[in-house]
């Protein structure tokens, strides 16, 4: 393990873990923006259970430890880490950014990046916050079941990128909005997040929750980071979580 100090970070660097996020879980004593960073994952995880592909020297797979003082709207870091992300990869001027809610970060429709929130307390008065990142930046490959929905930040740039270059250039912007979130700034999360994302307002879109749908236009988000989505019938749906699909014309 190599130890990099980027504050507020301190960065543990390991060649291979099986998950970046379970590996700080199990760290119930480390300091918040202790940051753990691998080379490869042999168990990475995405949301809803899903498997994160994460090849060696490949991709940037991070996670990152908040010890946030306040609990409320805790929902926001899902969308400010995202926020970072996708400001990070504008950095590299690649076109066709955007962010489907509520934290994939997409580059021509495909997505590029997943991020899994999860909580780590130890203790009722104490609240631990995983943020996992997982970004794809120099894959020309990918498993055929995520061939037509999965992209890198090289194949739009046609050269690789430098993956602890990234990996800083990130935390600079996840910090920032840390800051942002931690001082009660929680509307500019929501107006930057929807300055980013097509699929914020006048987006036909259905999202899918545990067998159920819901189909109708976006209209923006709520306070807390929902998604608001209003239906045929002119009711106003929040959703605090679930799967967006975006509907194309014609379908």
């Amino acid at each position: 393990m190599e130890i990099i100090h980027r504050p507020p970070f301190t960065i543990h660097h390991f060649a291979t873990l099986g998950s970046t996020n379970d590996y700080l879980k199990a760290q119930a004593d480390a300091s918040e923006f202790t940051c753990v960073v691998a080379d490869e994952q042999t168990a990475g995880r995405g949301r809803h259970t899903r498997t994160w592909v994460s090849p060696p020297g490949e991709g940037l797979y991070l996670s990152v430890l908040l010890r946030p003082e306040a609990t409320a709207n805790l929902s926001l870091l899902s969308l400010l880490a995202a926020l970072a992300v996708a400001e990070t990869l504008a950095q590299y001027n690649v076109a066709g950014l955007d962010i489907k809610w509520p934290n994939d970060v997409l580059i021509a429709e495909r997505k590029v990046c997943g991020i899994l929130v999860e909580g780590a307390s130890s203790g009722a008065n104490e609240v631990r916050i995983i943020v996992g990142i997982g970004v794809n930046l120099n894959q020309q490959n990918f498993p055929p079941e995520l061939a037509e929905t999965a992209t890198s930040l090289a194949l739009h740039l046609g050269h690789t990128v430098a993956v602890d270059v990234f990996r800083d250039r990130l935390l600079m912007q996840l910090a920032h909005w840390y800051a942002q979130w931690r001082h009660g700034v929680g509307q500019s999360i929501l107006v930057r997040w929807q300055q980013l994302s097509s699929y914020a307002h006048g987006q036909q879109v259905v999202v899918t929750l545990d067998g159920e749908q819901v189909e109708g236009v976006t209209m923006g988000l709520s306070k807390d980071g929902s998604l608001l989505v209003q239906t045929e019938d002119g009711e106003l749906h929040t959703m605090l979580a679930g799967e967006v699909s975006r509907l194309r014309k014609g379908l």
